[in-house]
């Protein structure tokens, strides 16, 4: 007996509709997001993309990794408000707002040095902590702020140029 394909769900669904339209506010058509995803390492032609996009194929982790890197997004921003044990993705917080505005202002980060990604995921997680109230083994806001000036201020010691001081924070990344 032949395997019954798996129904793509609600977040499939989702998912194309996100790369669908991350994909055209960048005024790219199928064959350069798919050139895209394959210069990263996950070889993909136009036709499978557009079945990605018509919802007609599933998307696995690795898929949906490519996708992201290629459209210069993160993996959630194309997962949409995916439900976790009956709640919402907690809503980024001011502190991890402005991270985000600074580290799009460093430019790509896939085209920074080695560190740079993990840096970032670093800079995001102690954002984190700032706006909910302290940190993991009860860590204060302002031991948080230190080690985040220290992560951004190596962060801009990898990028090409000097991006603009627009964080409305006072400066998270001089030196400490």
């Amino acid at each position: 007996m032949a395997a019954r394909p798996l129904e793509i769900g609600e977040v499939g669904v989702r998912l194309a509709a996100e790369v669908v339209a991350h994909r055209q506010h960048r005024g790219w058509d199928q064959a350069e997001l798919a050139a895209r995803v394959s210069d990263v390492g996950r070889p993909m032609s136009p036709s499978v993309l557009g079945k990605v996009e018509a919802g007609a194929r599933r998307v696995d982790v690795d898929d949906l990794a490519a996708l992201a890197r290629a459209l210069e997004v993160d993996p959630s921003e194309l997962l949409g408000d995916v439900k976790v044990e009956g709640r919402k993705r907690v809503p980024a917080g001011p502190v991890e707002a402005s991270v985000r505005d600074d580290l799009e202002a460093l430019g790509e980060l896939a085209e920074l040095d080695g560190m740079a990604p993990a840096l970032a995921q670093i800079a995001f997680r102690l954002a984190r902590e700032m706006d909910y109230g302290g940190g993991e083994g009860g860590k204060t806001i302002h031991s948080l702020a230190k080690e985040l000036r220290a992560t951004l201020g190596e962060l801009r010691s990898l990028s090409p140029e000097e991006p603009p001081d627009d964080d409305d924070l006072g400066d998270l990344a001089a030196p400490t």
